[in-house]
């Protein structure tokens, strides 16, 4: 990334100039790069500031193109806010939403997917695998239901792209977003797939300005967060198989050590999950405590980063079925391929003796101990 911060600072649409020309010869090959890993055609590839804005270029398009008799969109409880809060915005403006429920282990059932798709639905709108469980979900069966139903599939694909592998040739998405910072490249740049083949309707810009990027995205683009996200996406599918199972070793071995603790409960457990991703509760301990102690050590939150701060139980768990104060007792742990023994060993030795402080301290916990827990409204799992 240094050299386009500094000796090729050119603007990548400036091709009048050898600056301009540099900057411009390095977006494209980043553009190859990231179709080539991703089994796409350069010109499927428009970068954005990030998987947000993708989303928001995804969904909104809809709005043009959704004729008063189709204008029915549908996804699931467990989306990102990014996705959810659209949709809610989409139906001020005369959108019907269906949202799909899931069950305690955080899976959709396709057979309500497909019950729920009418003439009138423009768009499927299902992420890969979800931020804070890693639950993953079915996207070639989904694809499949929404390309014979003639709809179209916008797929959030930000936990997966460098995670696991992707074959856009072998899946029926039109539109998936994905975002640099998932996969150790920089924050600020991400990017939207379309579907050169099959696009049923025209993807409209979210920015305008100078026609950049097809005319789907308008403005100067990040050259040094493109080369970076690029090289990252490329560094990130080498040995990615070995990395996963590196990381799902660790998972287990992490889940297998607090639930020998007690009333603990992994979050999807029986579910095909992202790797290196736990969502754990712990039951009848407070929330905010609990957080608390964590981070003396470690980098935890109860749900999503960017929502970490609301105070509020998280919506994917509560979808679940965790009662409000179960859901603010679970902490998701992530794992990565830098993680070492050492960091693994510190981590899980950290979490047992907090737990374990946490629960002599908390009088809750006694209550649950001697039969109590009636008294105590919110604590609750379905698998209980």
């Amino acid at each position: 990334m240094w050299p386009y911060m500094t000796t090729h600072y050119g603007s990548p649409s400036a091709i009048v100039h050898s600056f301009g020309r540099a900057a411009g010869s390095a977006v494209d090959h980043s553009r190859q790069t990231i179709a080539r890993l991703l089994h796409a055609a350069e010109e499927e590839i428009v970068f954005t500031s990030g998987a947000t804005e993708s989303v928001n270029t995804a969904l909104k398009s809809i709005l043009p193109a959704a004729s008063t008799a189709r204008h029915h969109i549908i996804t699931c409880a467990t989306e990102h806010s990014a996705v959810l809060e659209v949709c809610r915005e989409l139906e001020t403006k005369g959108c019907a939403v269906t949202i799909l429920p899931v069950n305690h282990e955080g899976a959709l059932d396709l057979n309500q997917l497909r019950d729920a798709i009418t003439k009138d639905t423009v768009m499927v709108a299902i992420m890969h695998a979800n931020n804070e469980t890693g639950v993953i979900h079915d996207v070639k069966s989904i694809g499949d239901i929404c390309r014979d139903a003639g709809v179209v599939f916008f797929c959030d694909a930000t936990q997966t792209v460098g995670k696991l592998p992707i074959d856009l040739q072998a899946l029926n998405i039109d539109l998936l977003a994905f975002s640099g910072h998932k996969f150790y490249g920089p924050k600020g740049v991400g990017g939207l797939y379309i579907n050169k083949k099959h696009r049923p309707f025209h993807v409209m810009p979210l920015l305008h300005g100078g026609g950049q990027e097809y005319g789907i995205r308008g403005g100067t683009l990040n050259v040094p967060g493109i080369v970076g996200m690029a090289n990252a996406l490329e560094f990130a599918v080498q040995d990615m198989v070995s990395h996963q199972e590196q990381m799902d070793a660790l998972v287990a071995a992490f889940e297998i050590s607090l639930l020998e603790l007690g009333d603990v409960v992994i979050n999807g457990q029986q579910m095909n999950r992202l790797p290196g991703v736990s969502s754990i509760s712990f039951r009848c301990l407070e929330g905010p405590p609990l957080l608390s102690k964590l981070n003396e050590l470690l980098c935890v939150s109860s749900g999503a980063a960017c929502s970490s701060a609301t105070g509020k139980p998280s919506h994917v768990l509560v979808a679940m079925g965790l009662g409000d104060q179960q859901a603010m007792a679970t902490v998701r742990f992530s794992f990565g391929r830098f993680t070492s023994t050492d960091d693994f060993n510190k981590a899980l030795n950290h979490v047992i003796s907090s737990i374990r402080q946490l629960r002599e301290e908390s009088m809750t916990w006694q209550l649950f101990k001697k039969g109590n827990l009636e008294r105590v409204p919110g604590w609750h799992h379905p698998a209980s």
